[in-house]
């Protein structure tokens, strides 16, 4: 028997190496590695394969299995993304795709229900996500678990793939969303809201520079009136409001301030002197980079049900990460840290829930 092409290169990807460097690590040639994925290497080079990619041996051995194609994936960062980080993210994505496969051979998941409003513009778009999800103008909840709840898959990226930012995807009709957990609490809210608007605008663009742009843009304005509709933001402030106001807005909508400012200009409730003096402010109290007592992270009401569930009637994570051949870390990374939580431990969220995912269990 000879190990799987496929996930050699896979398990070589979401490690961020090249093939030359593969073959440094294993005193081998190029011309080696190219045979090796290309028709796959003897069984007994899994052992010194898995240690120089930082896979489990296992994993070598899993069907076939490419990467996600980058022309399929939205990315929040992409031209600041290299192509190694890009292949890492979109690796890793395939591993969470598997563990998804892996849930619903054991759980039934909330059904998908996510319109397709192409024919929109961004913020009717985003007041109509609202109204099909029966969302008002209200501050919204759990952003994580409310798309749970409405089918979409959310997962975090592993360490070696979370210099980007997020992406989107769609696999086999289904929505994937990967977040990165190096950004703070409010502005990882804002990613998500931000593929969402990809999700419902998106699905099937042309990926050209321009229509990139384009869409990016797109999903920046989608997001900003999904978390803080402007007739929200007009009922709750009056003109040229106080950075205090501000402060307190922004940790009742589970925002960044600087995206609350910005709204605040677009929105026409600042004048672009108040919004230069209010950009000052922030940046001199430290919300230019970060969110002083900010919001604490929200996590997967999926995960934080089928973890423990599996933990007492299929081994728990470790048992996961053998099935898919990863290391109990990375699935770890790939589910909030919730993987290696102490069950039944979940960590708070920054106001009560609504429209958490009913999950059944149907082991």
């Amino acid at each position: 028997m000879t190990l799987e092409p496929s996930r050699i290169t896979l398990a070589r990807l979401r490690a961020g190496i090249s093939k030359a460097q593969l073959a440094e690590r294993l005193d081998a040639t190029s011309r080696t590695i190219t045979n090796y994925e290309t028709h796959g290497a003897p069984d007994r080079m899994a052992a010194p394969l898995a240690m120089a990619i930082g896979c489990q041996p296992s994993f070598l051995s899993l069907p076939p299995a490419a990467p996600v194609e980058e022309d399929r994936v939205f990315f929040r960062a992409r031209r600041r993304s290299s192509a190694a980080q890009k292949h890492a993210a979109t690796s890793a994505a395939r591993t969470g795709v598997e563990l998804y496969s892996f849930l619903l051979q054991h759980f039934a998941l909330p059904d998908l229900s996510i319109p397709d409003l192409a024919p929109l513009e961004p913020r009717q778009a985003a007041q109509q996500l609202r109204a099909e999800w029966g969302l008002g103008i209200d501050p919204l909840p759990n952003l994580v678990r409310l798309a749970e709840a409405h089918g979409v898959r959310v997962l975090t990226l592993p360490d070696g793939a979370k210099e980007v930012d997020a992406f989107s995807l769609w696999e086999d009709g289904v929505p994937f969303v990967f977040l990165s957990t190096m950004k703070t609490a409010e502005r990882s809210r804002f990613d998500l809201a931000h593929e969402l608007g990809h999700l419902v605008l998106h699905a099937g663009l042309d990926m050209s520079l321009t229509s990139e742009r384009n869409a990016e843009k797109e999903a920046d304005q989608f997001a900003s009136e999904l978390l803080m509709p402007r007739v929200l933001l007009r009922s709750m402030v009056g003109r040229e409001p106080s950075v205090e106001s501000l402060l307190r807005l922004k940790a009742h909508l589970g925002v960044s301030a600087m995206a609350l400012a910005y709204a605040f200009h677009k929105g026409s409730i600042y004048s672009d002197w108040s919004f230069r003096q209010a950009c000052i402010e922030l940046s001199r109290r430290g919300y230019r980079s970060g969110e002083p007592d900010g919001m604490l992270r929200e996590t997967s009401r999926v995960f934080a049900v089928v973890l423990p569930a599996l933990r007492r009637s299929k081994g728990g994570p470790d048992e996961i990460a053998r099935h898919l051949g990863i290391s109990s870390g990375e699935l770890h990374g790939l589910t909030f840290g919730q993987a290696l939580s102490v069950v039944g431990h979940q960590v708070p969220d920054y106001r009560p829930k609504r429209s958490d995912a009913h999950l059944s269990l149907v082991l």
